[in-house]
């Protein structure tokens, strides 16, 4: 308990040394934590991931990573209705790309990006300094502990471009850190990976591989070093303005090939409640996943982005849960669902199981997939109506300013469960790798390297297993309308929309193009006004 204590107080230390000079604790808990004590025990090495590890969780809310991917782009958006949902404007500014620099959710998940660094670097401290003589275990553990804060630095590189860098045994934060920029970054990222790539865990092993080689649900293994690698290869020319098409087909067909993932058979059923029951199943495809457990409090509740802030206040999802949990906010916007659904596979039912599933439709009320039209009650099977007596009807038209209860499709990935343990939770594992992505990833390098045919079978066997009409030819956007589909709100569309040229474009309710500035956030002016030695800068047009 006491060497728990004291790895808990030096990453708070180390946390806020992004920030501020070293604290007057350093000294004591240094002379009281040494590498012998952490490492005595291969078995207590694991507890030096939890953190790290955990910060994964929140990235995943509507104010942090996944909102910033996803209510800048094209897919989501969450209009004023009325008086709700004004929020000082922040998501005004999301979806018009209206960023400042002391923006709340630019400033939220700045932080909670260098906290997960912070955490990861603390990890590295505890497990010492590399050394010829170290057992094979420390390499391993120092792998992930490597591929955490790669992680969340590949987070900064791709939504701001730039981010700062310590050297975890050095403790005096009154030195100015390295700044990253999107090239040196990239060229970090690449060569760190590929130096742990031999020593990540595995996800499949053989009899003689040691426990603590093989990887355990919810940890980062070798997959998903191979998955890093293939991503940034994949936005290269995003990020250095050159591209790495044929690097990035390397990673892939090595995580293709291990047999280790396949499409999923029921599509919906890899998002649903306790979705962990499907690791290593023949169809699972998830690669790297951020674990939840509606049983645990992790500081998240009345946060989470699935089901509260897009429903309205009067479903009651079988009443299981009050008006008071559902907050009648965001949206699927009007373009995104004809020309990525309507226009670009079959909608009806018993045509694209991606469109929607009534699974959990008569216990509580909703599809999953995409909710539109006449809404109902799921006990009584009575219309339900909007705070004026209005009939709640989701419409596809909605606009930005001054949209009415019933304005916009609401959508839902992860279901909750029918009997909830807790209302403000998930029960689903958050997937933010996965099979599927990495072949779409490859029909992209395919079509951009001029083999539109190779890269239309990986596309159409993804259609085939969907239900969705093959297609008879393939041209480079039609990759990214079916990631539209495939990958519909999991945090990958402003990433993709960048790549594919049309980020920056006119859409619903937005009749003007973006500046191309835009394409990064500001840097929070409390992380620059903080940054020892003036050393941290703004973005262009900020």
């Amino acid at each position: 308990m006491k060497h728990k204590l004291i790895i808990q107080l030096l990453g708070m230390i180390l946390i806020l040394g992004l920030f501020v000079p070293s604290c007057s604790l350093e000294e004591e808990i240094l002379d009281e934590l040494t590498e012998e004590v952490v490492t005595s025990d291969p078995a207590l090495l694991p507890n030096l991931l939890a953190p790290p590890l955990g910060q994964l969780r929140g990235l995943w809310l509507r104010e942090n990573v996944w909102g910033l991917q996803e209510t800048t782009s094209d897919e989501c958006m969450f209009p004023t209705r009325g008086t709700d949902w004004r929020d000082n404007g922040v998501w005004e500014q999301n979806y018009f790309h209206t960023w400042r620099p002391n923006q709340r959710d630019v400033n939220a998940t700045w932080d909670a990006l260098n906290t997960g660094i912070s955490s990861a670097n603390t990890a590295l401290f505890n497990l010492g300094e590399e050394s010829a003589d170290d057992g094979e275990f420390l390499w391993v553990y120092r792998a992930q502990a490597k591929f955490l804060r790669a992680f969340y630095e590949y987070m900064l590189l791709d939504l701001y471009g730039t981010y700062p860098v310590r050297d975890p045994f050095n403790l005096d934060f009154s030195i100015a850190p390295d700044i990253m920029n999107r090239t040196e970054g990239f060229y970090r990222l690449v060569s760190l990976m590929k130096q742990i790539l031999p020593d990540m865990k595995l996800r499949e092993a053989d009899a003689e591989t040691p426990d603590y080689k093989i990887g355990k649900y919810g940890e980062p293994t070798r997959d998903a070093g191979l998955m890093m690698l293939a991503k940034l290869y994949l936005n290269k020319e995003v990020y250095t303005g050159i591209s790495g098409w044929d690097s990035c087909m390397i990673y892939l067909d090595e995580l293709i090939e291990s047999g280790n993932y396949g499409l999923a058979q029921d599509y919906y059923a890899m998002f649903d409640v306790d979705n962990n029951t499907r690791y290593k199943q023949a169809d699972d495809e998830a690669i790297f996943v951020a674990v939840l457990d509606d049983g645990d409090n992790y500081g998240l509740d009345n946060r989470v982005v699935w089901v509260q802030p897009h429903f309205h206040y009067n479903q009651t999802f079988g009443g299981t849960r009050t008006a008071a949990d559902t907050w009648n906010g965001g949206c699927v916007t009007e373009d995104y669902l004809n020309d990525v659904w309507v226009n670009g596979t079959d909608t009806s039912w018993g045509g694209d199981v991606r469109w929607r599933d009534d699974r959990h439709y008569d216990a509580m009320g909703v599809y999953v997939g995409f909710n539109y039209g006449q809404q109902y009650d799921a006990i009584s099977g009575d219309s339900l109506f909007d705070r004026s007596g209005n009939p709640l009807y989701f419409t596809f038209e909605c606009p930005f300013e001054d949209a009415t209860e019933y304005n916009g499709v609401r959508a839902l990935k992860y279901p909750p469960r029918e009997d909830p343990v807790n209302v403000q939770r998930t029960p689903n594992d958050f997937i933010i790798w996965r099979y599927a992505d990495a072949l779409l990833m490859k029909a992209e390098c395919l079509v951009r390297k001029g083999n539109a045919a190779d890269a239309l079978t990986i596309v159409n066997d993804i259609r085939s297993i969907r239900n969705a009409p093959e297609l008879g030819s393939l041209e480079l956007m039609d990759i990214l309308d079916e990631r539209g589909r495939e990958l519909y709100w999991e945090g990958h569309r402003r990433q993709d929309q960048i790549r594919f040229g049309t980020f920056l474009d006119p859409k619903s309710n937005k009749p003007e193009a973006s500046p191309e500035t835009a394409k990064l956030l500001p840097i929070p002016q409390d992380a620059i006004d903080g940054m020892p030695g003036g050393v941290l800068v703004q973005n262009p047009g900020y």
